[in-house]
């Protein structure tokens, strides 16, 4: 059977998005960038009702969530349960911003542990599917294994909230990261997720260029931010530049970075080499002077800047770029 596009409108949010006719309505929306809430995705806790007002749907699995019989008269279906046979309208409540977004517990289970580097690991886990993580991109949240916690932020886009990512340091003052790069952790050990939390999010309805600044491992928040933005189609020039210790030969997904090319039209990639050293206390002003002379006016102008690294050196890169002129409120800053 040939599978068709249909278009899906939603009638109180002034938004559209494309729907296979073998998809449902959530997974389409979801992998678009829309902020849909959901908490299971398998048709078991009702969240993600929406109201079809014109169109025709079909039920492709089953579900166990009862609708009412009022909500279901108005039109009352559950998205993830269901595609289009049509082009549909409906009606559904939207994540408006963080505030929005409860402190969920999870318990979730390891899926992969993979090694990049020496000094860095990213660390895969799974929630049940009775029970996703619903965040925003460039959230974090703090995990728990056993007695030991850390708070990471996560490196997945949001339009999985079922397999998680992290890309976690070897630090020394780091418990967490201990276990992890001693081998502590293994494929199913459990990790309890608590979270999000955190305002280091996209500016979606912003039409200037974005500009991404990352300082090491600051890269994760910042890939789930842009591979939230590739998720909303939008047509914004970003620049991203990865600062990283010179001593690496490269950043540790180097590759990652540079693939963004192929599905980015404007997208300028910069790696930035800094003299740093793991083993030290460094001159957070030298590194910040050595990514601020990377950057040009051009670059920085009319853009919404997003910076992630540690407190210290984001306070002396902001504090030179606003010493350029650049309104300090087209900043966003997340400390490592």
């Amino acid at each position: 059977m040939t599978q068709k596009i249909h278009n899906i409108t939603l009638s109180n949010q002034e938004k559209l998005f494309e729907c296979p006719s073998n998809d449902s309505v959530l997974d389409a929306g979801l992998r678009h960038g829309l902020a849909m809430r959901y908490d299971c995705s398998n048709g078991t806790c009702g969240s993600c009702i929406a109201i079809l007002k014109t169109g025709e749907i079909q039920k492709i699995k089953h579900h166990d969530y009862s609708i009412q019989n009022e909500l279901f008269a108005q039109g009352g279906f559950l998205m993830c349960c269901h595609a289009p046979l049509s082009d549909l309208n409906i009606e559904v409540d939207l994540i408006g911003d963080v505030k929005s977004i409860p402190i969920q517990n999870i318990v979730t289970k390891v899926k992969k542990i993979t090694r990049i580097n020496e000094n860095f690991i990213s660390l895969i886990i799974r929630t049940p599917r009775s029970k996703t993580l619903q965040f925003m991109a460039g959230q974090q949240v703090e995990l728990y294994y056993q007695d030991i916690s850390a708070r990471y932020p996560l490196a997945s886009c949001p339009c999985n909230g079922i397999e998680l990512e992290f890309h976690i340091r070897n630090m020394d003052s780091d418990a967490f990261s201990q276990i992890l790069f001693n081998g502590g952790l293994t494929a199913k050990s459990d990790i309890q997720v608590i979270g999000p939390d955190g305002i280091f999010v996209l500016r979606e309805e912003s039409i200037n260029k974005m500009v991404f600044i990352a300082w090491d491992g600051g890269f994760a928040p910042v890939r789930s931010l842009i591979e939230h933005a590739i998720s909303l189609e939008r047509d914004n020039e970003i620049n991203f530049f990865w600062a990283f210790p010179a001593i690496d030969s490269e950043p540790y997904l180097n590759r990652y970075a540079k693939s963004w090319n192929a599905v980015l039209d404007e997208y300028r990639y910069s790696p930035i080499p800094c003299d740093f050293d793991r083993s030290l206390d460094n001159d957070c002003e030298l590194i910040a002077e050595t990514i601020f002379n990377n950057l040009s006016p051009t670059d920085l102008q009319s853009a919404d800047i997003y910076i992630c690294a540690p407190a210290e050196l984001l306070i002396k890169l902001s504090e030179l770029i606003v010493s350029s002129g650049i309104d300090e409120k087209n900043i966003l800053g997340s400390p490592l």
